[in-house]
């Protein structure tokens, strides 16, 4: 069908599915908001929120639309790790929603559409990163909300060539995978019902709009020595350069099993089989911004490595067209899977949620690195503890300083002990700033105010660079002893 989505007729015809879906994602959001609240900051979560106190057009080690989300969310609501992770507790259901919305719109199913809104929010993926303050939940919103506007556009609406180019510069800012959404787009266009927009203005001008909202960030790293983008290139053959890794991709390859969960997964390859993306050009579209992304990282995998996520925003589309294809399936490989893919994903996300009470306890497992899903997250908040302590016993909190050569240290102290930012500073120990605390606020030989240093350095290397320090107290936290944390901290004086 051409024409574009009536509000009116939509309400009217499909309010039941509309109002079922809006009342299982709230419930998901209400139940992931109070799993989140109960969490303690993850160092890279704690490493954004050190990011959105200095406002700026580019970060360290990642693009700024994160940093600016979490800014946002503290100026509404504080410094909470609930209101911190509000930027995935409300993306992750706005994508959903969005995927709601793409499915309807090619399957024009009012219940099809509810069914892939809701089982695209409790993906696996979902359900791990609908709790945390990632970079992952904005890119997804991006990629679906560019996806969706796309589609829009192919079908006579012009306006959404703008909303494209937006979210395409939006989600650049978020993370740079979303680059993989133009070899997506040009795909997309080669289907012969779409082949004309090559002749026409509005990609290039959607193409753009999208390069003027992202080229803030190109300027940015061309003025600070190019650090996102050397970033994202170390991570991304992890220090060990590239070569054929076989078993990196076959890693890959099962955690996506995992991922978008068993059924979807099959399903999507029992549908490229049918080929009806040959024929159906909304068919065609969901093909190019599902294998694209698939292929691309499947290759990084291949040639040096690559994380379960970084193919999320397949999952878009790998939903919309598995949901559709069981839909209208009948036996057990239809409405029956998806059903059951529904429930596991639900109890999935239950033992990931509440692993200590549902599993730990009644089995008597002892809490560690292979049985406590958050066992990264348990010794800081003893560690923090005892440096807040130390502080407190030392000065007024407005006086207060710290400074580390450890990024965990830094993040998860500056986060928690509320300090604005230029109180939490670097100690760079190495030839070149290897953090944004080194990078923007780095330890001086002869600081203005009085710090507490807090390192793994040895006590000779310490005074070696500081003669003057004086030795404050050793800190241990070992609540878990895998991934115990040894600090001794010193009073560093003008």
């Amino acid at each position: 069908m051409k024409g574009g989505i009536c509000p009116a007729n939509l309400m009217q015809a499909t309010r039941p599915a509309i109002a079922l879906t809006v009342c299982c994602l709230v419930a998901l959001a209400v139940w992931r908001f109070f799993v989140a609240s109960a969490l303690p900051f993850s160092i890279d979560e704690a490493y954004y929120v050190a990011w959105s106190k200095t406002p700026d057009w580019g970060y360290w080690t990642k693009p700024p639309f994160i940093a600016w989300a979490i800014g946002a969310a503290r100026w509404v609501c504080g410094e909470s790790t609930a209101c911190v992770r509000s930027v995935a507790l409300l993306s992750f259901p706005m994508t959903s929603a969005i995927v709601g919305l793409l499915t309807w719109r090619i399957a024009r199913n009012a219940w099809t559409a509810a069914c892939a809104a809701v089982l695209f929010a409790t993906l696996p993926l979902g359900m791990f990163y609908g709790i945390a303050a990632t970079t992952d939940a904005l890119l997804l919103l991006c990629w679906a909300t560019a996806m969706w506007s796309l589609l829009e556009a192919l079908h006579g609406k012009q306006w959404a060539w703008v909303v494209l180019g937006i979210f395409i510069g939006l989600g650049m800012l978020a993370k740079y995978s979303m680059a993989v959404i133009g070899l997506s787009i040009v795909l997309t266009l080669l289907h012969p019902e779409w082949r004309a927009q090559f002749k026409k203005p509005w990609a290039y001008i959607s193409a753009c709009v999208a390069l003027i909202v992202f080229a803030p960030n190109i300027a940015w790293n061309l003025a600070n020595q190019m650090p996102t983008f050397s970033h994202t290139a170390g991570i991304s053959h992890g220090g060990n350069g590239y070569g054929l890794n076989w078993q990196s991709l076959l890693e890959f390859e099962a955690a996506q099993l995992v991922v978008g969960g068993p059924f979807l997964v099959i399903a999507f390859a029992m549908w490229l089989t049918r080929k009806e993306w040959r024929t159906h050009a909304d068919a065609w579209l969901l093909l190019c911004f599902t294998l694209p992304m698939l292929l691309v990282i499947s290759a990084q995998a291949l040639l040096a490595r690559a994380h379960a996520n970084w193919a999320s925003p397949a999952y878009v589309a790998l939903t919309v067209a598995s949901v559709v294809f069981l839909w209208t399936r009948k036996g057990f490989f239809g409405k029956p899977a998806l059903a059951l893919t529904l429930v596991m994903n639900l109890v999935l996300g239950a033992v990931l949620y509440h692993f200590e009470t549902l599993v730990a306890k009644p089995l008597g497992i002892t809490p560690s690195a292979y049985t406590d899903p958050y066992w990264a997250l348990r010794n800081w908040p003893d560690a923090i503890d005892a440096v807040k302590s130390t502080l407190t016993e030392a000065m007024p909190q407005e006086e207060w300083r710290i400074a580390s050569d450890d990024r965990g240290m830094l993040s998860i102290g500056q986060a928690v002990l509320h300090l604005p930012a230029g109180a939490a500073l670097g100690w760079q120990r190495s030839d070149s700033p290897q953090n944004h605390f080194e990078q923007r606020f780095p330890l001086t030989k002869t600081p203005q105010q009085r710090v507490l240093l807090v390192t793994q350095a040895s006590q000779a290397e310490v005074l070696a660079h500081y003669p003057h320090a004086q030795f404050a107290r050793r800190i241990d936290a070992d609540k878990l002893p895998y991934g115990a944390l040894h600090f001794t901290a010193w009073w560093i004086t003008p």
